[in-house]
């Protein structure tokens, strides 16, 4: 049980990755007026949310990695474990920042 979690936690961190870097091309090749406008509001929102988010990760991150050396976790879990939950909280921020850059157009209308 101690690599699986952390290998787990990579092949989570790497599907992130995987859909955000799909969503880019996506996006890139239906071009720049493809994507739809938002209500201002929702713009607000949309450009001031990811950093907020991306802070909290490295919070949290730092924190977990903080308890899991003071709290003498590799008894249980292993450092792949720990590297593997950090690794998931990086793609998680990843795709958070990709996926409110790049919208995707509507679909059309039938």
């Amino acid at each position: 049980m101690r690599y699986i979690v952390g290998l787990v936690f990579f092949a989570a961190g790497a599907a992130f990755l995987y859909s955000a870097l799909g969503r880019r091309r996506r996006v890139i090749a239906a071009g720049p007026d493809a994507a739809p406008k938002l209500h201002p509001s929702l713009q607000a929102l949309g450009d001031t949310m990811p950093p907020l988010i991306v802070l909290a990760l490295g919070i949290v991150g730092a924190k977990m990695a903080l308890a899991f050396v003071v709290s003498g976790a590799e008894r249980h879990l292993s450092y792949l474990d720990l590297l593997g939950f950090l690794f998931l909280l990086a793609a998680y921020g990843s795709w958070v920042v990709i996926r409110a850059r790049y919208r995707e157009a509507a679909p059309a209308k039938r």
